[in-house]
């Protein structure tokens, strides 16, 4: 797990990926050192509004003063004093308020001294890490150039509308994601056709598990999954935190029993069922699902969750088989066309299987 910011270090500083990400933003000394005498307040302020309201508005990160876009400490540091006796400290912690609208609720701003052997930092000066929080109240408009700002690329830049609507979307519904789809296990259930020795034709039963987990700020009062496939699906049973539900044919939906609140999750199980066929040859076996490879099939999960837009997230059949389960049913399935085929012999010298 990382390290928490409230623990950082000079050296966990300075052991940061050397390019910028969206997470954080190195900034030297002349963006804030108030004692340096090319350095304007004005600019200061307008530069830090704008980083302020771009981590804000893309879930939070850091800004840290007194190291070059190199990773490197940048003159020394930061004068831990900006007039007289205020500390850097306080006029960031009373300055940052007043830059954006709506004000950042949560931010915090560390300092960060000297190692006490083999520093690169001064003994008067200090790294300074503005740490901004995934704001519940974004968008946030930076008050010096009113604009509102957005991480990109590892670079803080302005937010084209549509982006903005987004961000007010995503404080006003929840967002439900699905994660850690996997088949659980896999097997030949009923059969439609009479058994020939070169092939069977069945139902495959996939027993599907996976997590729901609300990764917004609202709760979700009450939510559906709708899966479908490139072929149809069907089920026929519920589960302990679902109710199955009569949906598009082809198509699973599943309404889940309990709300779900931020940062709340629940774990599901599903046993679908597909038409599949599975065929003998003499340089092996193949499967089939509704006449499609399994490396072409893709599940997709349409999530709905109150009133908020719809989400659909795709996932390769093959790539969730994390534990070789369809494989195995193949081989149910050959043995029982084998099996069966010995049964209809005959005689011990006549028969395909003899």
């Amino acid at each position: 797990m990382p390290k928490p910011v409230s623990e950082w270090s000079e050296d966990d500083v300075l052991s940061l990926p050397p390019d910028e990400n969206d997470t954080f933003e190195r900034k030297g000394s002349e963006l804030l050192d108030l004692t340096l005498p090319r350095v304007s307040e004005d600019a200061v302020r307008t530069e830090l509004a704008k980083q302020l309201s771009a981590f804000a508005n893309m879930g939070g990160g850091q800004i840290i003063y007194g190291v070059t876009n190199a990773g490197t400490i940048d003159s020394g540091g930061i004068a831990r004093s900006i007039r007289g006796r205020q500390s850097t400290k306080d006029w960031l912690e009373n300055v940052i308020p007043t830059l954006t609208d709506f004000e950042i609720v949560g931010f915090n701003v560390y300092e960060i001294p000297p190692k006490a052997t083999g520093s690169s930092l001064a003994a008067d000066k200090s790294i300074y890490v503005v740490d901004v929080p995934d704001s519940e109240r974004a968008p946030h408009q930076s008050k010096r150039d009113l604009k509102y700002y957005v991480r990109l690329g590892g670079k803080s830049q302005p937010a084209p509308h549509r982006l903005i609507e987004d961000i007010r979307n995503r404080a006003q519904y929840p967002k439900l994601e699905v994660h850690d789809l996997r088949i659980v296990s896999a097997s030949p259930g009923s059969r439609n056709q009479a058994l020939t020795e070169l092939g069977s034709e069945f139902q495959l039963n996939m027993n599907l598990g996976f997590g729901v987990r609300n990764t917004g700020k609202v709760r979700a009062a009450s939510a559906c999954l709708q899966l479908a496939a490139v072929i149809p699906l069907w089920a026929n049973m519920g589960g302990d935190e679902y109710f199955l539900r009569r949906g598009a044919p082809g198509t699973v939906l599943l309404e889940l029993k309990s709300p779900l609140y931020p940062g709340m999750g629940v774990a599901l199980a599903c046993l679908i069922n597909v038409s599949a066929f599975v065929r003998v040859l003499a340089q092996g076996e193949s499967l089939t699902l509704g006449a499609l490879d399994p490396s072409d099939v893709q599940l997709s999960f349409d999530i709905f969750a109150d009133s908020a837009p719809a989400r659909r997230q795709e996932f390769r059949l093959v790539d969730i088989d994390l534990e070789k389960m369809l494989p195995r049913a193949v081989a149910q399935e050959v043995n029982y066309i084998r099996s069966a085929g010995r049964q209809r012999s005959p005689s011990p010298h006549g028969g395909a299987w003899s």
